[in-house]
């Protein structure tokens, strides 16, 4: 994480470094919880499509549908994975969503900041190379506000 930031020295001063190393750890907090949420979410899907399988290989429905699902456990297992999954990754969502909220509030205030992060007219040049250090290496988009 360091390595590309650390090549910014002459070009910000600590401070705007220590935003910048924040707004990173945000967007691979953002990350993760976005990975997570995913990779549940499909966790889900494969239980609940795994259900349906076997639920129609075993023939459900042929002497009553919740008989059926009570008289066999394997069932209830599929079901409350299922479930499980799923709200683990409804969990998930929510962590990113506010993750996602942080990180966009504080890039919008770093380019909000950014005549004062840079106020001289040769500073100002220098933002520039910041600003392509962030985009290529972190994926962070400081030239505009929008999402």
């Amino acid at each position: 994480m360091g390595s590309a930031l650390d090549q910014l020295d002459r070009f910000t001063d600590e401070p705007t470094k220590q935003m910048l190393r924040g707004l990173i750890k945000r967007k691979e907090k953002y990350e993760n919880y976005r990975k997570q949420s995913l990779k549940w979410l499909v966790a889900a899907a494969v239980c609940a499509v795994s259900f349906c399988l076997f639920a129609v290989g075993k023939g459900l429905g042929r002497n009553g549908i919740l008989a059926e699902l009570l008289n066999d456990s394997i069932y209830l297992f599929w079901i409350l994975a299922a479930a499980f999954a799923y709200s683990t990754a409804h969990y998930f969502k929510k962590k990113e969503e506010k993750a996602e909220g942080d990180f966009h509030k504080l890039r919008c205030e770093i380019i909000q900041k950014s005549t004062d992060l840079w106020p001289q007219p040769e500073e100002w040049k220098s933002r520039e190379t910041v600003f392509k250090v962030m985009k290529q290496h972190y994926d962070i988009n400081l030239y505009f506000e929008s999402k």
